[in-house]
């Protein structure tokens, strides 16, 4: 497959090709480079410039292939390593095919961190995988259509070590719930007897928007809260910021109170 590469990934796949040949005991050739890579001869001439000038091929003799130099087998041996720990990683997470992982991987394998494949090489040695914070998160995805009850709490904002629940907390039903339809997912919060007054807003980014109510209930869309998937528990942690005013005024710093739903 003839994937657009820049001139940084036709080296890295030049030296990977240059190092499994090395590996294999097969002398390569220019015009095996050529062919594997869909290169112009200027393009050849060019990427064995660059390589000999950063100290990873040595210069080749007129009636032989090409020899890399210690620096260089040490990134060809990084570049491939790179490229198998993805094809694996997308062969077991994915259920690709070996040659479709293959082709995925040669996509990837340019663009990814180390950082990111320091994970994946986690993963592949020791199946671990990290704690991570989604925001925005759509729940359709985890759940199949339904309905959904999760303990959930309110705490004051100002008390952090130990989080005190909030006065509020009595106003509502211990559990939230969780609407899961093929369109949409989102929570409500069930009141007791709620003043007619009281409104509740969640903070979405950097602006409040007022909660819909019916009744003593409140519904808070899924752009509310922030989810902390554990990678040691299937247990969710999703947060949000509330504020709880009489009125339609926004929320004053002393009326902010933190939700927390956990869901499993």
């Amino acid at each position: 497959m003839n994937i657009p590469h820049s001139e940084e990934e036709k080296e890295e796949d030049f030296l990977e090709y240059l190092y499994m040949g090395w590996k294999s005991g097969t002398e390569i050739w220019p015009h095996q480079v050529k062919m594997h890579l869909e290169l112009m001869d200027a393009e050849l001439k060019r990427l064995e410039r660059g390589l000999m000038e950063s100290g990873y091929l040595r210069k080749r003799a007129e009636n032989s292939g090409y020899r890399l130099t210690e620096l260089g087998k040490v990134q060809g041996e990084e570049c491939l390593l790179r490229h198998h720990n993805l094809t694996q990683f997308l062969q077991m997470t994915c259920g690709l095919e070996e040659e479709e992982a293959e082709e995925n991987a040669c996509r990837m394998e340019h663009v990814i961190s180390g950082n990111v494949l320091q994970g994946v090489q986690e993963f592949l040695k020791y199946g671990e995988t990290y704690d991570r914070v989604v925001r925005d998160v759509d729940l359709r995805y985890l759940y199949p259509e339904g309905r959904y009850f999760f303990c959930m709490s309110l705490y004051r904002m100002e008390e952090r070590f130990p989080r005190r629940l909030a006065e509020e907390s009595e106003w509502f039903l211990e559990m939230a719930e969780l609407i899961v339809s093929d369109k949409e997912s989102f929570f409500i919060l069930h009141g007791k007897e709620i003043e007619k007054d009281c409104r509740l807003w969640y903070l979405d980014g950097e602006k409040w928007r007022m909660a819909k109510r019916e009744q003593n209930d409140f519904r808070l869309p899924q752009s509310a809260l922030t989810c902390t998937v554990s990678a040691a528990s299937p247990l969710t942690e999703c947060d949000g910021v509330l504020g709880i005013t009489e009125g339609i005024q926004k929320p004053e710093e002393a009326q902010c109170r933190e939700l927390n739903i956990h869901i499993w």
